[in-house]
């Protein structure tokens, strides 16, 4: 069975090109790791981005080589641009 995280933070005003850039790279990483990137949202008026990813093995496993990856490692400036965030396992619904 799937694990899915939804991952919500809070953008610095006026970064969202900057966070943007990173953040792309930062996907193209994790899906190297198995993840998959199941919905991306920026709600800029609030300054809110909301993604989910999705593992289907062991994602605490997963999760931890993806963070030791060099160039993960290198990413990790993304909280350059983040001023708060909430990252919880989810489950997935599917409703009619």
């Amino acid at each position: 069975m799937a694990t899915t995280e939804l991952k919500r933070y809070h953008i610095k005003p006026g970064t969202w090109d900057e966070f943007l850039v990173i953040l792309r790279r930062i996907a193209v990483v994790r899906e190297r790791h198995g993840f998959k990137v199941l919905f991306t949202f920026a709600d800029r008026e609030n300054n809110i981005f909301t993604w989910a990813v999705q593992h289907d093995g062991d994602f605490d496993a997963a999760a931890a080589a993806y963070y030791k990856d060099p160039e993960r490692v290198e990413l990790e400036t993304v909280g350059n641009y983040v001023t708060d965030y909430e990252i919880r396992k989810v489950e997935v619904l599917t409703i009619p």
